[in-house]
């Protein structure tokens, strides 16, 4: 209808006058609500009282911190050492949740009275009980405080492992912190050692090399980082895109053999090398020491555990569980096998793997 009043008629003016009246009644609205807010809180000043405006977000009301109403109990050195047993016995009859929500809570309630020697001493506790539970990211905070304050500690980074271990998909919080503890303590192995083992488990070898040997140049002399290098290299040189695949593979030997050194001729080493051989197809070097792991008779050892782990398991292993040479007997049968001497493959299994 406008249009056919007006020739010179425009929707975009109507938009406009439309826009500005709405801004005018916001700002007339806003203008009022300040005037409301002041008037109140000249009214509040004048009674005493404190004011406080839902409607700021820069002023906050003063809260009084409730009292607990047992405000010394977490102080009491026996009643500290009575919520330790505790956790410890509910950890020991495997009710890992239950410890985990009275830690978390005398945490929590005492942080601010707590002694820093309790609050470790706690926490130590918590990270101890942590790999035992169902889902493992619940204990992540606590072995992650362990082995922040003690970075240099192997048994604490054994445990912060056996957390990590049991987490089936990539947790984004344990890769921040194995970088931030590498960037602080560039003379801290385990952290460089669990990013080797994390390569290797999705088969990126050459990555993990890598972390292997800056770990192996900061400990020449450890068994298990010369180990980790040499099967990551000789895994490397198994691959297609590799030019000096002998080099590489002869690097990857001296790494098992230095192992073999410091473990004293053990028979694992020996068995490591045997192995090595056979995953190359070295099949007459593989027999040789396959050989000399049969001859060797290897005690068994304690297996190490944490406290409040399971020991089911551990108790009750039967008479030579460290003992390899049923595995060795096994693939060495399988050699035999294969280049058709099966009158040896036979009378190896029943030297060595009957029952």
């Amino acid at each position: 209808m406008a249009a056919d009043l007006c020739p010179f008629w425009c929707p975009l003016g109507d938009t406009l006058f439309n826009e500005r009246s709405k801004a005018s009644r916001a700002k007339k609205l806003l203008q009022k609500k300040a005037t409301r807010k002041e008037e109140r809180k000249a009214a509040a000043m004048a009674a005493g009282v404190d004011w406080y405006s839902d409607e700021s977000d820069d002023e906050s009301p003063e809260q009084k911190l409730r009292e607990p109403p047992l405000p010394n109990l977490l102080k009491d050195e026996e009643h500290h050492h009575l919520i330790l047993d505790l956790c410890k016995a509910l950890a020991s009859l495997r009710k890992y949740w239950e410890a985990l929500d009275i830690i978390n809570l005398t945490l929590r309630l005492a942080y601010n009275i707590m002694p820093i020697e309790k609050k470790e001493e706690l926490r130590s506790l918590g990270a101890q009980i942590a790999y035992n539970i169902t889902d493992p990211k619940h204990g992540f905070d606590y072995v992650k405080y362990i082995v922040q304050q003690h970075p240099h500690s192997l048994a604490a980074w054994n445990c912060y492992y056996k957390v990590i271990s049991r987490l089936e998909n990539r947790y984004s919080k344990h890769s921040k912190l194995l970088h931030s503890m590498r960037v602080r303590h560039k003379d801290c192995v385990p952290p460089i050692v669990i990013f080797g083992h994390q390569f290797t488990m999705i088969s990126q070898h050459q990555i993990a090399a890598k972390e292997y040997l800056e770990a192996y140049k900061l400990m020449p002399e450890n068994p298990l980082i010369n180990l980790c290098a040499g099967t990551a290299l000789i895994n490397i040189a198994l691959g297609f895109r590799l030019q000096n695949k002998h080099q590489c593979l002869a690097q990857g030997l001296a790494f098992l053999y230095n192992n073999l050194r410091l473990c004293e001729n053990s028979q694992e080493a020996l068995y490591n090398i045997a192995r090595a051989y056979h995953h190359v197809g070295l099949v007459s070097l593989a027999v040789t020491y396959y050989e000399k792991v049969l001859a060797t008779h290897e005690r068994d050892y304690p297996i190490p555990r944490l406290p409040y782990e399971n020991t089911d398991l551990v108790e009750n292993r039967k008479p030579g569980y460290c003992d390899l040479r049923r595995e060795a007997a096994y693939n060495l049968h399988l050699i035999y096998k294969k280049s058709g001497a099966l009158d040896l493959a036979r009378q190896v299994l029943k030297d060595h793997c009957t029952i």
